[in-house]
């Protein structure tokens, strides 16, 4: 399955549909966030983290549904990976700057998560983006990588472990450590998926290139013929011609 491959039938099936529920549930928990970062009301933070764990429950169904009855599709390859970047990304921005920690610090922090994990995250998924069309033009079959798959479950614990950072930040914030952890998963992940589109696209490279000096060699080879026949038909002609003169003569 290629993830340039699109049928409007796969829109619709079951594992996509879920990925549809999913990406919903992103301006969901942001807008729970908000209120709890605003109100300081603690019933939107569980809010929040109850969607947030239904949307993350729900990739697991979607990868099983479309592993057991063969429904992966082209429309999938490509939305499923959207919806978690846009979950994680989103989680991240909230878990940074729109709870604030009730008179809890941790390494100069007063939220439930910091910045720099929101970068390290940001900065792998744009280069995720930048690689995504390449792939789609160069015709590379994109293959599931368990190691990207368990990073993604791991970024995702580490995400409910941070609504209660509060409670774990006196003994070490192994929430934060659950989030490095993740982190490094995915860069060492996208590494994989680097070499093996690599090693795919070395031979695509190739026969595109023979084929187009396939068409540039066929072409004189039919330039040559044509100029051939051509003076094939001129000496004809000249021999027509002298044989005309001699039968006068």
């Amino acid at each position: 399955m290629k993830i340039n491959q699109f049928d409007p039938k796969d829109l619709l099936t079951i594992p996509n549909i879920i990925t549809y529920f999913r990406i919903l549930c992103v301006p969901a928990f942001i807008v729970m966030s908000v209120l709890a970062g605003k109100q300081s009301n603690e019933t939107f933070i569980y809010i929040a983290l109850g969607i947030f764990i239904i949307a993350a429950a729900s990739d697991l169904v979607d990868g099983m549904l479309a592993r057991r009855f063969n429904w992966g599709s082209g429309v999938g390859m490509l939305l499923d990976p959207l919806a978690d970047k846009l979950m994680h990304i989103s989680m991240a921005i909230c878990l940074c700057f729109a709870i604030r920690l009730d008179g809890v610090t941790f390494l100069g922090c007063e939220y439930y998560l910091h910045w720099g994990f929101l970068i390290a995250i940001a900065a792998k998924e744009i280069l995720m983006i930048i690689l995504a069309p390449i792939v789609a033009k160069s015709g590379a079959v994109v293959k599931a990588n368990m190691i990207g798959k368990v990073a993604s479950a791991t970024l995702s614990i580490g995400f409910i472990m941070c609504f209660f950072h509060k409670y774990l930040a006196p003994y070490g914030g192994w929430d934060w450590a659950v989030i490095a952890v993740a982190i490094l998963q995915s860069y060492f992940a996208f590494g994989s998926y680097v070499i093996d589109i690599t090693k795919q696209l070395i031979p695509i490279m190739k026969e595109k290139k023979a084929a187009k000096l396939g068409v540039a060699v066929n072409g004189e080879t039919e330039r040559a013929d044509s100029v051939d026949e051509v003076k094939t038909e001129e000496t004809t002609t000249e021999d027509n011609a002298n044989e005309d003169k001699t039968e006068n003569n």
